[in-house]
């Protein structure tokens, strides 16, 4: 009876560290991730930043020039890793959701803010809450860096 209980114990601990090796993404897709928001994001550095953060669950820095040349910083961390679909569905609708408000080329801090959700400032001057598409550490995206 205890023979089996173990082997039972250990066959679920396989299956969970197999499950999770095959839910990580290939560094092939973050890489191909990676090109397809270089633009987007600022940089290349940038975007290999929010890319492998939200893939690997580990803290997020952006930089970038605001308007005026202005540096804009932001960072966060995602809640948990996330699949390389859920990366890319993730930074779909952050692009999206500041394209609909008119902002195509985002600063650090509106990155953050379409990601995470928080306000941005629109290019007329107005300001606008967006909801975010990532859960982060600590549950409030409130205690993200601004």
């Amino acid at each position: 009876m205890k023979t089996e209980r173990f082997a039972r114990a250990a066959l679920c601990a396989a299956l969970l560290a197999a499950s999770t090796a095959w839910a990580q993404p290939s560094d092939g897709d973050l890489a191909r991730l990676s090109s397809q928001y270089t633009s987007w994001a600022g940089s290349k550095a940038n975007a290999d930043a929010i890319v492998g953060g939200l893939a690997r669950g580990s803290s997020i820095t952006l930089v970038t020039s605001g308007p005026n040349g202005r540096a804009s910083l932001a960072g966060f961390t995602p809640a948990g890793p996330m699949s390389s679909e859920g990366v890319r569905s993730a930074l779909a609708s952050a692009q999206q959701t500041l394209a609909r408000v008119g902002i195509t080329r985002p600063t650090a801090e509106q990155i953050q803010a379409a990601l995470i959700g928080g306000e941005v400032e629109l290019p007329n001057g107005r300001t606008q809450e967006l909801r975010g598409t990532v859960a982060v550490r600590g549950g409030n995206p409130q205690l993200a860096s601004r």
